[in-house]
C-alpha cells in the first residue's frame, strides 16, 4: 500500500512536469547559465567544462534526479559553440537528450570601458523519453493503458537565446526553450487530447556592484514563465570574494529559500546548494542538493576566447 502512494505521488508530479514545466530544475543557473540560454555559448575565458548532479526531495523514494554534462566555447568572429548532455530520472519515467548550440555575439556601442554587446543563439535538442512500465504498480493486472503505453519516444526540438552585456557591469538574457512544441503521448492513447512540450520563458538580469578589487556584490533575478503554470520568480545576491570564493542566497517564491557556495582553484571550480523546502512538500522532503563541478580549459591554438574580466557573468 506505502509503495503505491509513493508511485502516485510520482505520477502526480509527472502529470505537473507534462503540463507545464517539462524542464529540469535548477538552483544553479547562474554557475551555467548556457543550460538555459544558448546565447551564453563562448561568452566566458577558456572552454569552461560544466559537471552537474541534482536531487530533487532527498527524503522522497525516486524524487527527481537530474545529471548533465556541457562544454561551449568561442570560435573567433563572434562566433561561439556548445553541446550538452542530459539525464533526467523520476519514478517510472528518463528523459535522455543532446544539444547542440550556437551563437553569434556582436558589439552594439562601445565608448571607453562600456562595450555594449549582444549575443544570439540557436540550439536543436534530440531527447529520447523512456517509460520503465516494471515500476508501475496498478489496480488491474496488465492494465491495457499500461501495456499500450510506449516504452520510448525520440523527440526532436529548437531553444532560442538573447544575451546583452555591458562588460562586466550588468547583463539581461532572454531564452525561449521549445520553440517547436513537439507533441509526445508516452500513453499512446487514441483521444483528441494534446500533449505538447510547452513553451518555457526565462529572463535573467544582473547587476555586479564592486565594492572594490577584491569583493564583488552581484544582486540578480530571474523570472520563469510556463504556459499553464504559475510564474516562476527567483531573487538572488552572490557576493563573490578575491575571484575565488563566493557565497549566495536565493529565494524562491512560495517555494524554497537556497544557500549555496562556490571556490576555485586554479582551472577547476566547485560549487554546492541546498534548497530548503517552504512549500506544502516540505512534510516530505529534507531538501535539495545540487552540486557543480566546473573544469575551465585554457585558449587553445585557433580558437579565440570572449574578453571577461572576472567570469562572474
Amino acid at each position: 500500500m506505502k509503495n503505491r502512494y509513493i508511485i502516485i505521488l510520482i505520477l502526480t508530479f509527472i502529470s505537473l512536469v507534462g503540463m507545464g514545466q517539462q524542464m529540469a530544475l535548477q538552483s544553479q543557473y547562474m554557475v551555467n547559465k548556457f543550460t538555459i540560454n544558448p546565447a551564453f555559448a563562448g561568452t566566458q575565458k577558456g572552454i569552461p567544462i560544466h559537471l552537474g548532479v541534482r536531487r530533487q526531495w532527498s527524503a522522497i523514494k525516486e524524487a527527481p534526479v537530474t545529471q548533465y554534462l556541457s562544454a561551449n566555447l568561442a570560435l573567433g568572429g563572434g562566433l561561439g559553440a556548445g553541446a550538452t548532455l542530459y539525464n533526467e530520472v523520476s519514478g517510472p519515467t528518463r528523459r535522455t537528450g543532446l544539444g547542440l548550440s550556437a551563437a553569434y555575439q556582436f558589439s552594439l556601442a562601445k565608448s571607453g570601458d562600456n562595450d555594449h554587446q549582444l549575443s544570439l543563439g540557436l540550439s536543436g535538442i534530440l531527447s529520447q523519453h523512456v517509460l520503465d512500465k516494471k515500476k508501475l504498480e496498478t489496480y488491474l493486472p496488465d492494465d491495457p493503458t499500461i501495456i499500450a503505453a510506449y516504452d520510448n519516444q525520440l523527440l526532436p526540438d529548437v531553444n532560442f537565446g538573447a544575451y546583452y552585456h555591458n562588460s562586466d557591469k550588468y547583463f539581461l538574457a532572454l531564452s525561449v526553450m521549445n520553440l517547436i512544441q513537439t507533441k509526445t503521448d508516452i500513453n499512446n492513447i487514441t483521444n483528441k487530447v494534446k500533449n505538447n512540450f510547452v513553451r518555457n520563458y526565462y529572463l535573467m538580469a544582473a547587476y555586479n556592484v564592486e565594492v572594490n578589487k577584491d569583493f564583488i556584490v552581484q544582486p540578480n533575478v530571474m523570472v520563469q514563465a510556463i504556459e499553464a503554470l504559475p510564474m516562476q520568480v527567483d531573487i538572488n545576491t552572490r557576493l563573490l570574494l578575491q575571484g575565488k570564493y563566493w557565497v549566495g542566497l536565493s529565494y524562491r517564491l512560495q517555494d524554497a529559500i537556497v544557500g549555496m557556495f562556490g571556490m576555485k582553484f586554479n582551472s577547476l571550480e566547485f560549487s554546492y546548494s541546498y534548497d530548503m523546502t517552504m512549500s506544502n512538500i516540505k512534510t516530505y522532503s529534507n531538501g535539495s542538493h545540487e552540486i557543480h563541478l566546473i573544469y575551465r580549459l585554457e585558449k587553445q591554438n585557433g580558437l579565440k576566447s570572449r574578453k571577461s574580466g572576472n567570469n562572474f557573468f
